[in-house]
């Protein structure tokens, strides 16, 4: 029988799976406080606690790795790639950990799966966040030296999109929707008869800001702290990724925190909040206007996809686009399952170079 082992690294949380055929049969889900991971310094130095919480796990569930036909992995951030299945390789995990290509934590994944691993297990990954699917009208920026790249929560977008497609019996090559994750970073995207021409990179300051990213700040403001001694170069890239957006101002990623505090009369917390509101709404106006056609659906998805208040605000100014459709499941380990044997059976699994 196969089985695989699925690895989705998190901000905060590690997810684990044990897949036998085509049917996830255990998940656990390993939390870590802020306090904990600051204390390993950089991402990569969160590597051996996420690596031995793991290992802890599979032998409390007497999972052998002989026993696997497989891990598969999200991630990783490296260079521009199509989306589809892939071979985790030294060179992909090379590449996530240069930074070159920015930092994120499901980066930590290749890693830890091609060490687990040890050479005799084949490694994969799905729709990595770096896919590149972009026109190439939506990569100026007004600077010749400066591009806007496509990073986004590509496995998140695309199960939700094929889910949806499903159940409206279309397929998501027919579609033309506007999808924005909501997480701690968030993406709004334009999914062209199942390509995404355009989308907003939450991770490098583009965008809405999200629970912990600033978004598109004006640039002049922006070079001026750059120049000053008030900031240093690191602490503002933090601010970016990490450290802006409703952790900036409220100073909590929470936002079931932020509605409480909403509820018992905190008024900055509202505004705050009903801006973070405004500014995705504003994202889905420009990625419909970016598909040049109505949109079929406006499709939410995201951990605060779970949040009534937040996503009421959002359908308050953007119900007469187009329907909308709440998607608060996200099963990503199992669109990374479903990914991955889809490109085994068809002898799609694709090479990093």
């Amino acid at each position: 029988m196969e089985k695989y082992l699925i690895i989705n690294i998190g901000g905060s949380s590690s997810k684990i799976g044990l897949a036998e055929k085509e049917k996830i049969v255990t998940t656990e889900t390993i939390r870590y406080s802020s306090k904990t991971l600051k204390a390993c310094g950089n991402l990569w130095g969160q590597l051996n606690l996420r690596l031995e919480d793991i290992q802890i796990y599979l032998e409390k569930q007497k999972i052998s790795l002989s026993d696997l036909s497989g891990i598969i992995t999200r991630g990783p951030l490296v260079k521009p790639i199509p989306k589809g299945a892939y071979r985790v390789n030294a060179l992909m995990v090379e590449d996530a950990k240069s930074g070159f290509y920015g930092q994120h934590p499901c980066s930590l994944g290749s890693e830890i799966a091609m060490i687990l691993g040890g050479g005799d297990l084949p490694v994969y990954t799905v729709d990595p966040p770096c896919s590149d699917e972009m026109i190439s009208e939506a990569r100026y920026t007004g600077l010749p030296f400066i591009k806007r790249k496509s990073y986004y929560q590509v496995l998140n977008h695309h199960a939700v999109a094929r889910s949806y497609a499903t159940s409206i019996g279309k397929t998501y090559e027919e579609l033309n929707l506007v999808i924005t994750h909501l997480g701690s970073g968030v993406s709004v995207a334009s999914h062209k008869f199942g390509k995404v021409i355009d989308v907003t990179n939450g991770l490098e300051g583009d965008g809405p800001m999200g629970l912990d990213r600033t978004g598109t700040i004006p640039g002049k403001d922006l070079l001026k702290a750059s120049l000053s001694e008030k900031h240093s170069t690191e602490e503002l890239l933090s601010y970016l990724d990490g450290q802006g957006g409703i952790k900036a101002y409220l100073d909590t990623i929470d936002g079931q925190e932020v509605e409480r505090r909403i509820t018992d009369g905190d008024e900055e917390a509202k505004q705050i909040y009903h801006a973070m509101a405004f500014q995705v709404s504003k994202g889905v106006g420009a990625a419909a206007a970016a598909l040049g056609t109505k949109p079929d659906a406006i499709l939410i998805t995201g951990g605060l996809a779970n949040s009534r208040y937040f996503t009421q605000l959002i359908i308050n100014r953007t119900s007469w686009l187009a329907p909308i459709k709440i998607m608060k499941e996200e099963n990503e380990l199992e669109a990374l399952l479903i990914g991955v044997l889809e490109g085994l059976k068809e002898n799609k699994i694709l090479n990093y170079k």
